[in-house]
């Protein structure tokens, strides 16, 4: 079972840190965050699932499937930067969303919440970061392999 992400914070705590964030509620089927958007707002499922998506053509290709107490929307949160997928309610789901003016708000008040926060996010980051590598070198072996297997089949299909 893998560490959710408020498992590092007391009871008190943890319930400091939820005061500050609003509840939500969204059905089935329901966009949570979408692709481009440069709200600073994370995100974190109590109940229910989500799953991250992108669009390749006119695919939809899932990039992560979040459940309870797992976080997302963490990289525009802290960065400003723009989301890179949309997230959908797979089922319905009650989710906290903190914007980044109250976690600043929350710096100030809760360094040490904050503090644990952070290096919950830095652990999740660095977890998802090392998941990509391996992806990257699997699809980079596999891509050398097909170039091997089309060579085999243009020398096999001239000889």
């Amino acid at each position: 079972m893998h560490k959710k992400f408020l498992d590092d914070l007391t009871d008190v705590e943890r319930t400091e840190f939820i005061s500050k964030c609003e509840k939500k509620v969204f059905l089935a089927g329901t966009e949570i965050v979408t692709k481009d958007d440069t709200s600073r707002v994370m995100y974190i499922i109590k109940t229910g699932s989500a799953t991250a998506s992108d669009s390749w053509d006119e695919d939809s290709v899932p990039l992560a499937i979040f459940s309870e107490w797992d976080v997302f929307g963490e990289m525009s949160f802290l960065d400003g930067s723009p989301r890179s997928a949309t997230v959908k309610a797979t089922e319905d789901s009650v989710v906290y969303s903190i914007e980044w003016d109250s976690f600043i708000e929350l710096i100030e008040s809760s360094p040490v919440i904050t503090t644990k926060i952070l290096l919950s996010l830095v652990k999740i980051l660095i977890n998802r970061l090392q998941f990509i590598d391996v992806a990257f070198t699997t699809i980079a072996v596999a891509n050398r392999d097909m170039k091997k297997i089309v060579t085999e089949m243009r020398r096999f299909h001239k000889g």
